[in-house]
């Protein structure tokens, strides 16, 4: 089927750069740092962000490390969340750490919670919490999820929620610590 018939090239090009535009694709690792972390009905964290990379190797299994989503399939982010006071329920469960791992370019991570819920009579139950988020945007999801606990059926709820870079890390991390050479052995 041709559909140029009667566009100008502009418009030929225009067209081809909007079937081909797709959502924000991760471009590897987010700068190290300190990020405000803002969810609807969670207090107010800092979330610090260092990444740890694997050295390329330079093997053939691997295409190319020009490309940052390649580059950051061999990183993962240490992601420690804190709040300023420790003081109710909801600001101890705030505070928790996690590796991330891009997946589906998304940075991804898991934190068990034992008490993640808080049942209907008044005792607690655990969850396990996911979060995922986009370098590029720095918008993600928080996903809770519980099993068959407190006399309710199994169930997930899903959260959007932001990052907004405050500052970058007191002391730089070294994001590749392992020095190796061409065929992969590292030292």
């Amino acid at each position: 089927m041709i559909i140029s018939r009667g566009l100008t090239a502009a418009a030929v090009v225009t067209l081809a750069a909007v079937a081909t535009a797709g959502p924000a694709k991760a471009l590897g690792p987010p700068p190290d740092g300190l990020y405000n972390f803002s969810e609807a009905g969670a207090p107010a964290g800092t979330w610090k962000i260092y990444a740890l990379c694997d050295a390329p190797s330079r093997q053939r299994a691997i295409p190319d490390f020009t490309d940052p989503v390649v580059a950051a399939d061999l990183c993962a982010l240490n992601v420690v969340s804190t709040t300023p006071s420790l003081a109710s329920r909801s600001e101890r469960q705030a505070n928790y750490s996690g590796r991330a791992r891009l997946t589906s370019d998304l940075w991804t991570f898991q934190v068990p919670k034992p008490e993640g819920m808080m049942c209907p009579d008044g005792s607690t139950a655990a969850t396990m919490e996911t979060y995922a988020f986009d370098d590029v945007s720095l918008a993600g999801t928080h996903t809770s999820v519980h099993g068959d606990v407190c006399g309710l059926q199994p169930g997930m709820t899903k959260t959007p929620f932001t990052l907004a870079f405050q500052a970058p890390l007191p002391n730089p991390v070294e994001r590749y610590p392992l020095n190796c050479n061409e065929i992969g052995q590292c030292r």
